[in-house]
């Protein structure tokens, strides 16, 4: 290197010889001379400091690279786990049974069976029967009405998971106690996961219905859950096999389905004479709680289909015997 860097430290101008042989003394021993001033003790005291700088930036650094390395493992830590946790769920769901659902039918509480089973008749009276969404249709074929003991036969078929039986039982019960009497209702509701999701509504999978006019026979399908439940008789198969076939549904495609009503193969309904819509959200203690007031929208659609059955009952027990 340039001895220039060395004058920087050096004597004053006009130094003496003593400089100067300092110079020669320590010509040797340049490393110190260019990091340091003339004597030899300045010239050693600021390298421990620079060794020192030295080692701090070094520790600094090293640290740095510890924490970006750490920092490293725990990013690819946290993305293996939740690789790891996706994983698992698939292989869950794709190994696992279904949920199944649990199916629900408890007995009536007294106050819905008494309420469904005495309206008045002056309340249906003043309920107009609307425009029912399905029909209750004669049938167009000839032959004696059906009986069953001698009286006759009102068959309804029906699942407990359908909305659409939902509706009608309501009015099929209403109906029938102004002939008979119920005992053994049950409540329940339709299917979670189908059209009209948990209607309230009644089930008649334990019901018994006394009359000194009408025998009823029915059958529950299937429970909420769709399980099979109650299986269909032959007079199910037969009435359903003639009847709920066009013309009496709408098309070929809609045949075999539930409900199923039966008034001595004089009238028959496939279908639910009203929207289920009326009841969502509504319990079955309020529903029957309605079915006297006849200016509720319930009373208005359960009390106004339970009239259009009286009526085609009453055409069937006044019906001229050959």
């Amino acid at each position: 290197m340039s001895p220039t860097r060395v004058s920087r430290t050096g004597p004053a101008p006009g130094g003496s010889r003593l400089a100067a042989g300092r110079r020669e003394d320590t010509g040797g021993n340049t490393r110190h001379e260019r990091a340091g001033g003339n004597s030899a003790r300045p010239r050693r005291g600021p390298q421990p400091k620079l060794r020192a700088r030295e080692r701090i930036a070094a520790e600094r650094a090293a640290r740095k690279r510890a924490e970006a390395r750490r920092r490293l493992l725990v990013a690819v830590a946290s993305v293996t786990v939740v690789l790891a946790v996706v994983v698992a769920l698939v292989a869950v769901k794709l190994t696992s049974t279904p949920a199944r659902l649990v199916a629900s039918e408890s007995q009536a509480p007294s106050v819905v069976v008494r309420q469904v089973t005495t309206v008045p008749a002056a309340v249906l009276a003043r309920v107009s029967p609307g425009q029912a969404v399905t029909p209750l249709q004669m049938v167009k074929t000839s032959g004696p009405p059906l009986t069953i003991g001698a009286k006759p036969a009102i068959v309804f078929v029906s699942e407990e998971s359908c909305p659409f039986c939902a509706a009608e039982r309501w009015s099929v019960a209403v109906a029938l106690s102004h002939f008979g009497t119920w005992s053994h209702l049950g409540t329940t509701t339709s299917s979670a996961t189908d059209v009209y999701p948990n209607t309230a509504t009644l089930s008649f999978r334990t019901a018994h219905y006394q009359s000194t006019e009408l025998t009823l026979r029915t059958t529950e399908l299937a429970d909420n859950a769709g399980r099979p439940l109650q299986a269909q008789t032959a007079l199910d198969t037969r009435l359903i096999d003639a009847f709920d076939v066009p013309p009496y549904v709408n098309s070929a495609d809609q045949s075999g389905a539930v409900p199923y009503f039966d008034i001595a193969n004089r009238y028959v309904l496939a279908g639910a004479q009203y929207d289920p819509q009326v009841l969502a959200g509504l319990s079955a203690a309020q529903i029957a709680s309605q079915l006297s007031n006849p200016s509720s929208p319930v009373a208005q659609a359960v009390d106004g289909s339970a009239r259009v059955i009286i009526a085609a009952i009453d055409q069937v027990l006044h019906e001229p015997q050959p």
